[in-house]
């Protein structure tokens, strides 16, 4: 059975048709970019001061990761936020090189302007994760953004962490609450 030929008033529409079908597929996220940075400063459990190889500074939240508060602004700390500090600060000394990996599906940077990224060491150490399985950190995504890519890894090793009362966690049951 042969077909009929389209008129030709049809093509503008088919046209149309095919652009509008790939304007709304799908498109992958771009891929995450490193930078070499070195550490300057441990500020607290989840936040660090980078030198870049240009020299500028930059503050960094570690990606995918929360860790209680330390006394700032007049406010107490939380139950083990000094701890889940000196656990970062015997991570990452300072000089200490590193790699800042962002995560496609997150924002570059939180409300503070700090950039959000995951911290690893030259061996390919992730200082969130190793503070998670520590028991100092817990698994975290801000509820604005897409959760990060490491999210299932932290949240088990969370939990990991939490039922064999690691780190803090032994002290501190509510450790996942804090601010």
């Amino acid at each position: 059975m042969a077909t009929a030929p389209l008129p030709r008033r049809a093509l503008p529409a088919l046209i149309a048709l095919a652009a509008l079908a790939g304007a709304c597929a799908p498109t992958a996220p771009p891929p995450p970019t490193s930078d070499t940075a070195v550490v300057d400063y441990v500020l607290d459990g989840d936040t660090i001061e980078v030198a870049g190889p240009d020299g500028d500074r930059h503050r960094v939240r570690l990606l995918g990761i929360n860790t209680p508060e330390t006394p700032h602004d007049g406010e107490p700390g939380q139950c083990g936020g000094e701890a889940a500090t000196e656990q970062l600060r015997a991570l990452l000394p300072e000089g200490t090189p590193v790699q800042l990996i962002s995560d496609p599906e997150t924002d570059d940077e939180d409300r503070y302007g700090r950039l959000l990224r995951y911290v690893e060491l030259e061996d390919g150490t992730d200082t969130g994760a190793t503070l998670i399985t520590a028991g100092y950190a817990y698994a975290w995504a801000p509820s604005s953004e897409p959760a990060p890519a490491r999210t299932a890894d932290y949240e088990a090793a969370t939990a990991t962490a939490r039922d064999a009362g690691a780190g803090s966690w032994s002290a501190c049951p509510d450790l996942d609450q804090s601010k």
